[in-house]
C-alpha cells in the first residue's frame, strides 16, 4: 500500500506547505513514530479524525492500520504509538508463539477495533483508552492454513490452539501495560484487550 503521507511529503514544496491526509498536519504529529512503522514496512495512512461529538476524544499521530506483520481483517485506527507498539508485540511475541505452539504462520489478526470515542466501563466519568487510540481489541487469528484461533470459542477449550491464546495473553503483559482477557469479567468473554494507558493490570494468569 502507498502510503498518502509519503505522497503528499513529495509534492509538498510545489503546493508551499505542509499537507496531511484529511487535512494540515496537527502539531502533535510524531515524525519519529511513523519513520519506525516505516522502517518495518506496516501498511498505514496518515489520518487527521474527524471531529467527536466529545473533543476530549484525541489520538495523537492518528493511523489507520491495513496490515502490521499479518494483515488486519479490516483496518484500525489507532494511535501511531499503539500501531508500532503492536507491530512489535506481532513480532517479537505472536508470530514466534503461532510456530511454536501450532507449527504455523499468522495470515490475519481478527479484532474489534482500536479507537472509539467511548467512556471507561468500569469507571464512571472515565473515558476508555480506546477514545486516546492507546487501546486494541483482539478477537483472535487466522493462520496460514486457513484455521483460526477464536477468544470466544478457545479460550476454554482444551487444546493448543487455547494454550496458543494464554501464551498471548501472558506475553503481551511485557509489551502492553493493560491485558484484560475472559478470566477479566464478562465485557471481554470474546476478546483481549490491550492497551497503552496509564493503569497497570495483567489479567492473564502469569
Amino acid at each position: 500500500m502507498r502510503r498518502s503521507f509519503l505522497v503528499v511529503a513529495a509534492i509538498a514544496p510545489l503546493l508551499g506547505g505542509c499537507f496531511f491526509f484529511g487535512g494540515p498536519a496537527p502539531p502533535e504529529l510524531d515524525r519519529a513514530c511513523l519513520a519506525d512503522l516505516d522502517k518495518h514496512a506496516i501498511s498505514y495512512e496518515s489520518i487527521v479524525l474527524p471531529e467527536a461529538h466529545d473533543p476530549q476524544c484525541t489520538v495523537d499521530t492518528a493511523v489507520r492500520v491495513e496490515r502490521l506483520e499479518a494483515r488486519l481483517r479490516h483496518p484500525a485506527t489507532m494511535s501511531c504509538a499503539m500501531a508500532s507498539r503492536f507491530d512489535r508485540f506481532e513480532r517479537e511475541a505472536v508470530e514466534p508463539l503461532a510456530r511454536r505452539d501450532l507449527g504455523r504462520s499468522v495470515a490475519q489478526i481478527e479484532h474489534f477495533g482500536a479507537y472509539a470515542c467511548r467512556a471507561n466501563t468500569s469507571k464512571r466519568g472515565v473515558l476508555s483508552e480506546h477514545a486516546y487510540g492507546r487501546a486494541f481489541d483482539i478477537a483472535g487469528f487466522r493462520f496460514s492454513d486457513g484455521t483460526t484461533a477464536n477468544v470466544a470459542r478457545d479460550w476454554r477449550r482444551p487444546g493448543p490452539v487455547r494454550d496458543f491464546l494464554h501464551d498471548v495473553a501472558r506475553n503481551a503483559c511485557r509489551y502492553f501495560s493493560v491485558v484484560l482477557t475472559p478470566d477479566s469479567n464478562r465485557d471481554h468473554y470474546n476478546h483481549l484487550h490491550l492497551d497503552i494507558g496509564r493503569d497497570r493490570v495483567c489479567s492473564a494468569g502469569v
